[in-house]
This record gives structure tokens, C-alpha cells and sequence, in this order.
């Protein structure tokens, strides 16, 4: 019989409700024991709502716990630091979403902590969990494009509403905005598919400095090691429909994956295309089932992932992805904000480690745009 890691959930918000919620109740490897929020009723509804054992308002309570083996943190990140640490001193093993931390000098601690403690430290990048991203890093790594020179990222989603004061997104005590939030996904892609990163320069805007204290635009270029270069394009201020799309090109091949809506929401696979020699196309699109609980436990990304982080506690294995790979994204995204504000390209890894408000102060004081009305992504 599979041993079942005890886990319990600190943060009991959206990302607890929606995105985790279903893999849950899937998980084979895992059980929630306890769950902990600071809000009593948030933690006790979504203890009632989903049976989970008991419920906690303190996390000193839930890290007493002898049931919990391990900890989920879904708070946000600029709230990461004191679970994370203080569960690493409690000797929990510490599965913590993304984005990792607003600085590296957080990721610093949060890592020292769980490396001094000896428990392990899992980051949560789920699209390195998720088949159709699996499958372009494999085609990558076997030469199918040949020598890739080039990746092109695309991350738009409008949300262009005025945020509630319970919403921490693009508020300014977060510590970062769009690129922050949504950007890491793709940073993190870029740096997985093509290797380390040495250079940054990025270009940030707020255009609605009416309803966003930190960015809601961003171009963000990386050179990295290998002399490949990588370029995200990330905004939440369109009026099209969302998309999310990356192209690879190769000396053997261009490669073009993307989804109808976007790889966060669904477990359908995404549409891929290898092109070659300006004529040749070959359609590389994974399977679906049309049994969508098939596809929730076989394809279903957070509960990949999920899986994996309990079953290195088990055998006392290294995650897949660390907290040194949730500090390197922080990193990028710290010197692209560096890159913006002093207006040049800043090389990595980078000698400080600075908070950024001043500059989205300014940044938003100085914003010559004018916003009127309100809309979101329709999916």
C-alpha cells in the first residue's frame, strides 16, 4: 500500500479553492490533514467544504500538527518568508507555489532555512508538469530543431478591472506586478528549455495607473548562456482575446506551441506545429480523452506536481524544481526590474538586491495613459 504524505494547507484563498482543490481529491500520494488560514471563516469553510480533518487560524498551530509531514503554502508571495521558514525550523518538508519570493534576498532565506532544517523545498512551476511543455523540452533536447537560437513568448490576459482591497495583485506591498505574477511561468519556461540566463533588459509600463500601483505591461529580452536569446511579451491590457504562445526556432526547426485559452485553466493539450524548410509542417498535438476525470488524473498539471513533490518525501529524493529554481526566476524578474528603472541591460546574478517601490511610484506618476471602462478576458 503507497504511504500517503500528511500534507497540510497554508492559505486557504483561490489558488487553494480552484487550482488545487480537484487535484486533491485525485491525489494518490498525498491526503490534506489540516488546512491554516489567517481568516477563521475562509479556513473553516473550505475546511467544511472539502472535508479536511481540522482547521487552523495560526501556523504555529498547524506546524505542532504531528499529522502534517508536510506543508502546501498558497499564500501570497509576498507572505511566502514566515511559513516557509518557520516550517522548515518545525522539520516540514515545503512545497511553496509561485512566484517564489518578491527578492532574492527572501529566496535566500527561505532556501538557507529548508537547507539548514534538511527538509525538502519544491517550488511550484506546474507547466514543467504539464505533457505539451514536456514534450517541446524533449524535442529540444534530442536536436529535433537542431540548434535553438531563439524563443518568443506571448502572455496576454486582460484584466482590467479595478482590484478589491482583498486582491493583492498589482498592489503596491506586493512587491510586483503582471510580470511578477504571470510572468514567472514563462521565465521559467525560457530558462528550463534554453539553460541559465546572463543578461537582461526589459521595458515595464503601468497603463492603467488609475486601478494598478505595479506594472501591467512588460517586454522582458534574455540572453542566456548558450548565446540563445528569449523574449516574453506580457500584458494584461488588451482588448483580444487572451493568449498564451511560444515559438521556438531551431536550425532544423520552428517549432509553434499554443492554446486556444490558457495552459493554467485546462488540461487540454496545446496545438504544436514543427515547421521545417518553409513548406513542412508536422502536426505534433497531443491526445485528449473525452473522459475529462481521465484527463483531470492523468494530465491534470498541479496534481502532477503534487504527486511528485510527495513522492520525493517518500523516497527521499531532490524535487524537480527547487527553490535554486524559484530563486533564479526571482532574479530575472528583480534585474528586469532593474533593467527598466535605470535603462540598461543588467547582467546576471546580479550583486543587490533592492525593493522596488520607488520605482512603480514613479513609474506610476509618470504614465501618460488614460484608461476608460472596464473588461477582462472572456474565458
Amino acid at each position: 500500500m503507497t504511504r500517503r504524505v500528511g500534507l497540510g494547507i497554508i492559505g486557504c484563498g483561490a489558488a487553494a479553492r480552484t487550482l488545487y482543490e480537484p487535484a486533491f481529491r485525485l491525489l494518490e500520494k498525498g491526503k490534506i490533514v489540516a488546512a491554516m488560514d489567517v481568516d477563521e471563516s475562509r479556513a473553516r469553510s473550505f475546511k467544511e467544504a472539502y472535508g479536511v480533518p481540522k482547521y487552523y487560524t495560526r501556523i504555529e498551530d498547524i506546524l505542532r500538527d504531528e499529522e502534517v509531514e508536510a506543508v502546501v503554502v498558497l499564500t501570497p508571495p509576498h507572505h511566502h518568508v514566515e511559513p516557509v521558514v518557520r516550517a522548515a525550523e518545525h522539520g516540514k518538508h515545503v512545497y511553496c507555489e509561485k512566484p517564489f519570493a518578491p527578492t532574492t534576498r527572501e529566496a535566500d532565506t527561505m532556501i538557507e532555512a529548508c537547507r539548514r532544517s534538511g527538509v525538502k523545498l519544491m517550488v511550484g512551476f506546474m507547466k514543467r508538469f504539464n505533457r505539451s511543455f514536456k514534450l517541446v523540452k524533449k524535442l529540444i533536447d534530442e536536436g529535433e530543431l537542431g540548434q535553438v537560437f531563439e524563443l518568443r513568448e506571448r502572455w496576454d490576459n486582460a484584466r482590467v478591472w479595478r482590484m478589491g482591497v482583498e486582491q493583492y495583485r498589482l498592489k503596491l506591498y506586493s512587491g510586483g506586478g503582471f510580470l511578477q505574477e504571470d510572468g514567472s511561468h514563462a521565465l521559467d519556461v525560457a530558462r528550463w528549455w534554453l539553460g541559465e540566463v546572463e543578461e537582461v533588459n526589459a521595458y515595464v509600463d503601468i497603463i492603467a495607473p488609475d486601478r494598478h500601483e505595479t506594472e501591467d505591461n512588460a517586454c522582458v529580452t534574455l540572453r542566456h548562456r548558450n548565446r540563445a536569446l528569449s523574449t516574453l511579451h506580457i500584458t494584461m491590457m488588451t482588448h483580444a482575446t487572451g493568449e498564451e504562445s511560444y515559438e521556438a526556432f531551431g536550425t532544423g526547426g520552428t517549432l509553434v506551441m499554443k492554446w486556444l485559452y490558457h495552459s493554467s485553466r485546462s488540461p487540454e493539450p496545446a496545438l504544436i506545429r514543427l515547421h521545417r524548410g518553409s513548406r513542412e509542417i508536422i502536426d505534433l498535438t497531443l491526445e485528449s480523452s473525452w473522459n475529462p476525470l481521465a484527463e483531470l488524473s492523468e494530465n491534470w498539471q498541479y496534481l502532477k506536481e503534487l504527486e511528485h513533490f510527495c513522492e520525493c518525501v517518500v523516497k527521499d529524493e531532490e524535487p524537480a524544481c527547487t527553490g535554486v529554481d524559484g530563486r533564479a526566476v526571482v532574479e530575472i524578474v528583480n534585474a528586469a526590474y532593474l533593467s527598466a528603472w535605470k535603462g540598461e541591460r543588467v547582467r546576471l546574478p546580479l550583486r543587490e538586491s533592492p525593493g522596488f517601490k520607488e520605482f512603480f511610484i514613479r513609474l506610476r506618476s509618470e504614465s501618460p495613459w488614460t484608461i476608460s471602462g472596464e473588461w477582462r478576458s472572456w474565458y
